[in-house]
């Protein structure tokens, strides 16, 4: 018979490096009132022990995750019986639960009596304290903020007997667990009323991902101090020129404010009195505008941006990690069901990845789904009942370069004679390649034709009318305004139309996205992440089309990441054993792995990610690519090297000379 117990603990404070401290006590509650407990750090080791192995014990708790980690801190026997517990479905969290019912209601990350969006720490990991307002009409914000509050003091306490604590001392642990049983039990009852039962089915799948996902974030990263401080002068010194120059200029006044009157005048100038305008119809001074310009001066103001987030966001962070880890923070899941983390959007030039070096006696290894959601959106499509087939499927099967394939229609001609000439590195063949991969991987969630046009300028440099052959000033024949998320934005004329243009050429490339695109015009307002059937509702579009394919992605990729943590903590006759993941971002996963094994981890953490896309791709899997790369420092550029014997070594970057 099933056992449900609610539990908490209380420990010291989090500290930077460190996001298990010591236990202090620990307390439980049962589905009826009054039986919430409170026990010592002795009493809730041994209950602990005992309820993790019990078959028949299921846990619940808020964030979760972190009691887990504080438990197995303070007795590492209890990893295994964890994953254990979490494979065998036995471990829940009211906060994970909350994010499946949000998807389900259609309303994640949006308060659902207010329609307010929520704050970052509020998000889609919703608080003990918001989900007790929400179900239990109560405000326990005081008992966790307030004057009298002992939450974050319960390291003074740890050497007091319980009976001589404060009452308040002794009430919050024990409200803590009621309150979380209480919500528990709300949430099954609002789950009855709630589209496809609230998604609770994936509770013990998303439970488990959190808890991967914290060890993820208890090992972290480590960072080389000669490297860093390099980083830091060479930042240091780029910001101090720069300023010297925009001082001298006038556009930065003494006091570092930036004149927005002069900034406007040269811009003005710069496009010889007809400078692009925002829809107010003020002067714009945006990136793109000052950097399409041809002014210098406007054009290092527009660059300086990144420099200045080096400076200010990234290199903090680098220094903390040559004295304690990094430990990168893992948000509540997405709408889609994708990871979110502060350490997702890492550079990909400039040096802030290089500065991360492995521990003495591990070597990093990167693992990266090749072309994932081109395989995902094409799995949607022969899964969708009105669809059923993917031609972007069948090129990958064969073997096909499928942006040469899309860039063959974009210019009327045979995929083989196309890729003879990309091959040779022809100009325009290597051009409009480049435009079809930006469409394979924009173009399936539905994106606007000038949407695309404007993202693939402002992120990735890439200007469509430049690379089409139209004409050799991007934004020369006018601009547009668009809305992008809310905010005013232009795009270039010329890119829109060539947007336009190839876009529906890209729909006869893959005649599937067509008629995925037509089903999306009126479909209803609910849609389905297959393998694990978590539907969500009161979508539009765009979600209607990148929902499934984006949540498939996110469900392959964790499932993989199960897979290669279990191993690593519990398997002793893996060679993945003692290694640990580093990182999670999005297709591609980052582990330590013990050096002394290095070539035989690497490979079976490759082939298990490969295992876990053949089982969640059925009809790609002989397309399925992921390839383990080794190296010492992280870095984009790393590729896979191997010895005379075909063992894989780390890859050693050039050089400087």
């Amino acid at each position: 018979m099933k056992k449900y117990i609610a539990f908490d603990t209380e420990t010291h404070l989090i500290q930077a490096g460190l996001l298990a401290p010591n236990l202090v006590c620990g307390s439980t509650a049962r589905r009826h009132q009054g039986s919430q407990r409170i026990g010592s750090a002795r009493l809730t080791r041994k209950w602990f022990g005992l309820a993790i192995r019990n078959p028949e014990v299921h846990i619940i708790g808020a964030n979760i995750a972190y009691d887990l980690g504080v438990m197995c801190a303070d007795d590492p026997t209890l990893i295994e019986p964890v994953f254990e517990a979490a494979e065998a479905g036995r471990l829940h969290d009211v906060s994970i639960r909350e994010s499946l019912l949000e998807i389900a209601r259609g309303t994640l990350g949006v308060d659902a009596k207010t329609g307010r969006k929520l704050d970052d720490d509020e998000g889609a990991k919703y608080s003990l304290a918001m989900l007790v307002e929400r179900y239990l009409g109560m405000d326990i914000s005081s008992s966790k903020a307030g004057p009298d509050s002992y939450r974050l003091r319960y390291a003074t306490l740890e050497k007091i007997p319980i009976a001589r604590w404060p009452e308040a001392a002794r009430i919050y642990p024990k409200n803590d667990a009621r309150f979380t049983m209480d919500v528990f039990q709300a949430q099954e009852k609002a789950a009855q009323d709630t589209y496809n039962d609230g998604n609770l089915h994936d509770e013990p799948r998303s439970v488990y991902n959190a808890w991967v996902l914290h060890l993820i974030s208890l090992w972290g990263l480590r960072t080389s101090e000669e490297l860093v401080a390099a980083l830091d002068a060479k930042v240091s010194e780029k910001h101090r020129l720069a300023e010297i120059r925009f001082k001298e200029a006038g556009i930065v006044r003494a006091d570092g404010t930036e004149d927005r009157t002069k900034i406007k005048a040269l811009v003005t100038a710069a496009y010889n009195g007809a400078p692009p305008t925002t829809n107010k119809g003020g002067v714009a001074t945006d990136r793109d505008t000052k950097i399409e310009s041809g002014d210098p001066l406007l054009i290092e103001h527009a660059v300086s941006g990144k420099n200045n987030r080096y400076r200010t966001t990234y290199l903090p962070q680098l220094w903390k990690g040559t004295k304690v880890p990094i430990n990168p923070a893992f948000y509540g899941m997405a709408a889609t069901t994708r990871v979110t983390s502060n350490y997702q959007q890492l550079p990909q030039k400039g040096g802030v990845r290089e500065c991360h070096v492995c521990r003495p006696g591990f070597v990093y290894c990167s693992v990266d789904y090749g072309g994932l959601e081109l395989r995902t959106m094409s799995q949607r499509a022969i899964w969708e009942p009105r669809v059923g087939y993917s031609k972007m499927a069948d090129a990958l099967l064969k073997g096909l370069d499928v942006h040469t394939v899309a860039a063959a229609e974009f210019l009327g001609v045979s995929y083989e004679s196309l890729l003879a000439r990309v091959k040779a590195k022809e100009d325009l063949a290597d051009s409009f390649r480049k435009l079809a991969k930006i469409f394979n991987f924009g173009k399936g969630g539905g994106m606007g034709d000038n949407t695309l046009a404007f993202h693939a300028r402002a992120k990735d440099g890439v200007r469509f009318c430049q690379l089409a052959k139209r004409i050799e000033s991007c934004g020369a024949e006018g601009m547009l305004d668009i809305k992008i998320r809310g905010q005013d934005k232009q795009v270039c004329r010329v890119c829109g139309e060539v947007s336009q243009e190839l876009g529906n050429r890209w729909l006869d490339a893959w005649t599937e996205q067509k008629e995925l695109k037509a089903l999306a015009q009126n479909a209803p307002d609910v849609v389905t992440i297959p393998v694990v059937n978590i539907m969500r509702t009161q979508v539009g579009y765009t979600q209607w089309l990148n929902t499934p394919f984006q949540g498939l992605g996110a469900v392959l990729t964790t499932q993989a990441m199960r897979k290669i943590s279990r191993e690593m903590y519990t398997d002793r006759n893996s060679p993945l054993w003692g290694s640990r993941l580093v990182l999670n971002v999005h297709d591609e996963l980052i582990g330590e792995l013990r050096e002394d094994v290095m070539n035989g981890a690497a490979e079976r953490m490759a082939f298990l990610m490969r295992q876990a896309g053949k089982e969640c791709l059925p009809d790609l899997a002989p397309a399925i690519e992921a390839e383990p790369v080794l190296m010492r420092v992280m870095s984009k550029d790393a590729e896979v090297v191997r010895d005379a014997a075909g063992k894989l070594i780390p890859w050693e970057p050039k050089a400087v000379a």
